[in-house]
């Protein structure tokens, strides 16, 4: 589309200028589709994941009230967007930590702990964390107990011992 302007110089001559108007090209809008219309299915695969779950649950009696709350939640969609933001609770059947003994403690070469359990996982201390983790007395055991934390991370603490360690699962 074309836009005319009309401009008068000095000597009382008009001038015509066309200029192009600008328009928002149809591949600027592709983003915004590809945004919006998984938006409207996410509700349906919310719903999907959510029932799944529930039959994989094995007490009757928890299952139905798993299968109940999942419907409600779908008919009720202010249900859901006061839920925003919020952590999803733990399942039922969801480990939140581990206990168990360090079988072996090692360094790596920047200075790192890693823990070799007797439950047969291994665990590192994060690049992110510099806490010094040191040997136990001889002839004593370190216990430690590895808790989820936020974001999906892993806490290690220590008996006996104040502050916990960041870690992940090497196996």
């Amino acid at each position: 589309m074309l836009r005319r302007s009309v401009r008068q110089e000095p000597e009382r001559k008009t001038t015509l200028t066309i200029q192009p108007v600008r328009r928002i090209s149809v591949l600027a809008c592709i983003p915004l589709v590809l945004v919006a219309g998984p938006a409207h299915a996410d509700r349906a695969g919310d719903a999907l994941s959510e029932f799944t779950r529930c039959a994989g649950i094995v007490q009757p009696s928890e299952r139905l009230k798993c299968f109940d709350t999942a419907v409600q939640e779908l008919a009720n969609p202010l249900t859901r967007a006061e839920g925003f933001g919020k952590p999803p609770p733990p399942r039922p059947d969801e480990v939140t930590q581990i206990r168990a003994t360090v079988l072996e403690l090692a360094k790596t070469a920047r200075g790192r702990a890693v823990f070799i359990l007797d439950n047969g996982q291994t665990w590192r201390q994060i690049d992110g964390d510099d806490t010094d983790v040191r040997e136990p007395l001889p002839g004593k055991t370190m216990k430690v107990t590895i808790a989820t934390g936020i974001f999906n991370s892993y806490d290690l603490t220590i008996e006996g011992r104040n502050g916990l360690i960041k870690v992940r699962r090497l196996k």
